[in-house]
Parts: C-alpha cells; sequence; structure tokens
C-alpha cells in the first residue's frame, strides 16, 4: 500500500489584480520561471502552459528542442490552474508519473493578490516521495519559484 505523502504548500502576495497576476503566471511563465530550473540539455527559449483544460505544459529550448513538463487539468482564469507535473526523482519526463500542482489566486484587494501554491500526490514518486517532499520544501524550489514569480509579475 502507498502511503500518502504531505503536500507542499506555499504562498506569496503580489501587487497586481488576480487577472493580472493568473495572466503572467500562466501565459508569460518564460519572462520569470528560474533559468536553470529546467531538465533540457539546452537553456529555455520558451515556457507553454496551453490554455485549457488538457492542454500541455512544455519548454521549448534554444537548440529547438521541447520538454514536457505535464498538461492542464483545470484552466480557471484568475481564479486557479491545475497542472500535472511528471517529472520524475530522475530529472525526465515520465508520462506514467502523475503528480498535481495547484495555483489559486486570492484578490485581496483590487491591486493586491495572494497567490497559493499546492504540489500535491507526491507518493506517486515511489520510494522517492520523501526525498522529493523534501526537496520541494526547500527554499530552492517551490518558494524560489514564487519569488522569481513575484519579481516578474510587477516588471512584465
Amino acid at each position: 500500500m502507498i502511503q500518502a505523502v504531505e503536500s507542499v504548500r506555499r504562498e506569496i502576495v503580489v501587487p497586481v489584480s488576480a487577472e493580472r497576476a493568473f495572466a503572467v503566471f500562466t501565459a508569460d511563465m518564460t519572462s520569470w520561471w528560474p533559468s536553470d530550473h529546467h531538465i533540457g540539455s539546452a537553456p529555455i527559449e520558451e515556457i507553454v502552459i496551453e490554455p485549457h483544460e488538457g492542454g500541455r505544459w512544455y519548454t521549448r529550448h534554444t537548440d529547438g528542442s521541447e520538454t514536457s513538463t505535464g498538461h492542464v487539468v483545470a484552466w480557471e482564469p484568475a481564479e486557479r490552474v491545475v497542472v500535472t507535473w511528471q517529472i520524475g526523482a530522475d530529472w525526465k519526463y515520465h508520462s506514467r508519473l502523475v503528480t498535481t500542482i495547484e495555483v489559486r489566486f486570492v484578490e485581496e484587494a483590487p491591486d493586491r493578490t495572494r497567490v497559493l501554491l499546492e504540489h500535491r500526490d507526491l507518493e506517486a514518486f515511489g520510494h522517492e516521495a520523501e526525498r522529493m517532499r523534501q526537496m520541494f520544501e526547500g527554499p530552492g524550489a517551490w518558494q524560489a519559484t514564487l519569488t522569481a514569480f513575484a519579481a516578474g509579475v510587477t516588471r512584465v
């Protein structure tokens, strides 16, 4: 029996509307995503989240290659996006490995949005689940990604 693994939860507040936060997070990820956070063999050229349920989440690289990250499970502009994270502990895409990332955008004022990220279903990593949870909990993982997003959302 697979034992449940605690989700990783992170949040940050950004000084923009929920609509703006959602748009930059999903449609302009290339502008803010940490450039060293990728699985390709070449630098990132573009990160794409196709804007619909069932859409792909993937990265195009400067050498013309593409690497998959996952798929869109829920697409609710200005409210939330849910995507799969299908990158294994070996930092390669695995079509049968499915963990889930939900990002919610909670507008606290017209120019203030709380962005809540939850990475769940980590038990899918099997015997590597706890190690991966600890890695995602670390300061260089989801927290660094949200910090980069907060810096990017105001400059885009």
